[in-house]
Formats: structure tokens, sequence, C-alpha cells
């Protein structure tokens, strides 16, 4: 199985986690919230698989780029 990175896709903070690790998702569900000047910006998952690691946690200031957790693909 392929293990691979979501990214962020914008700088920010993390406002929420709404998932958990080992929790099985697929492509477009959402899986955490950014806030960027106030607004709440949610970040998809852009494959099916289970998480395998969350790397961030609430309240976290992530770069674009950063890693936000790794999905180890079906």
């Amino acid at each position: 199985m392929k293990e691979t990175p979501l990214r962020s896709p914008i700088p920010g903070i993390v406002q929420s986690v709404v998932v958990k690790e080992g929790q099985y998702i697929k492509c477009g569900e959402t899986v955490v919230f950014i806030n960027v000047m106030k607004m709440e910006n949610p970040v998809v998952a852009h494959a099916n698989g289970k998480i395998k690691k969350i790397v961030v946690k609430e309240w976290d200031e992530i770069r674009y780029g950063d890693s936000i957790l790794i999905i180890e693909e079906d």
C-alpha cells in the first residue's frame, strides 16, 4: 500500500481536526479546517484510505505545503 502525505493548500491556523488515526476516509471527505483571516477553510482528502498518522493538532500554525496527515491509500 502506498503512503502519501496530505499537504496544506494554504497557510493558516489549524482550527479543528475532524478525523482520527486509523479511520478510513474517502476522497473528497473533509479532514481538517484551517483558519485564515477569521475564515474557516475545509481541507479534503485527496485519496481513499486509512489515516496512518496525523501530523498537526488544533491551533498549530502551518504553511503552504506542510504535511497535515499521512494516508495509507487503498
